[in-house]
């Protein structure tokens, strides 16, 4: 196999078809995705199979393949072909609410026909819906666990707080497809329609700062995208009014959400009231 950044070869890839067809005789493809395909594998890195089979089914067994004296680990999904065209419908939980794609290569099909309608290079995925319902209820949390002063439920908070906001901000930034974790990591953290030091405060509150965080300035942190966000939703009303509930667009028109937030983080809505 190659190592590096490069895709396994064509050797490698025969036999770990050869060894997938063995194990899971009902399959009708088998596709090479994930980072190898990309470009962005490390000598470590997983080899990604998704095999499709015609009846329901989810699996994901691995396997081992020994290469240059080292075993190399063999990811497999195994699920059925429409659950896995119907999975192009479908927001990817590793993107951050952006838009994604991944990469693929047919590299085994049982006919002709399954081979026409399955050979392609890539499959897309839409963005996430705005959160706007998480943001509600991550805020509550967020102040619950500052006046409880219990630090390792604020930091959790602040988590699906910071991900409800990402999710907010995301029609307010398009961007092209990501292909991966931490593409849309870096993504996202480029938006340009954001509150003020939102860069600093959204890794602080995902807690990818790489830095001791404390629990007061957490929820700075977490007050100001907080906040910022508000202003953004009602600086731009029309943008996220057809993406969200009715309701939830008539609280935003209304003031009631940003009234509710304000009565939550207290009066000036800097502090716990």
């Amino acid at each position: 196999m190659c190592q590096g950044e490069r895709v396994p070869d064509d050797d490698f890839i025969d036999r770990c078809v050869a060894r997938i067809r063995d194990e899971v005789p009902d399959a009708i493809a088998i596709l090479l995705g994930g980072s190898h395909l990309r470009g962005d594998a490390g000598p470590d890195s997983d080899v990604d199979f998704d095999v499709l089979v015609v009846e329901p089914r989810d699996e994901w067994p691995s396997l081992f393949e020994v290469v240059d004296g080292r075993l190399v680990r063999i990811s497999v999904w195994i699920r059925s072909v429409d659950e896995w065209l119907a999975g192009a419908d479908e927001p990817q939980d590793w993107a951050f609410f952006l838009p994604s794609t991944d990469r693929m290569r047919l590299c085994w099909a049982a006919d002709d026909t399954w081979r026409q309608e399955l050979d392609r290079t890539s499959i897309g995925h839409p963005a996430g819906p705005p959160e706007i319902d998480h943001f509600e209820g991550e805020v509550g949390k967020v102040v619950n666990a500052v006046r409880r002063s219990d630090d390792l439920a604020l930091r959790l908070a602040a988590q699906d707080l910071a991900r409800s906001i990402i999710s907010l901000l995301q029609p307010f930034n398009p961007r092209p497809p990501v292909e991966s974790r931490i593409a849309a990591l870096r993504t996202l953290l480029d938006f340009d329609v954001v509150p003020a030091g939102y860069r600093d405060d959204i890794l602080a509150c995902l807690a990818l700062d790489g830095r001791a965080t404390t629990s007061s300035d957490l929820y700075a942190a977490a007050t100001r995208l907080t906040v910022g966000v508000l202003d953004i939703m009602a600086a731009h009303p029309d943008v996220l009014a057809p993406l969200v509930p009715a309701d939830a667009a008539a609280h935003l028109a209304d003031g009631s959400l940003r009234r509710y937030i304000e009565q939550v983080l207290g009066r000036n809505g800097s502090g716990v009231g």
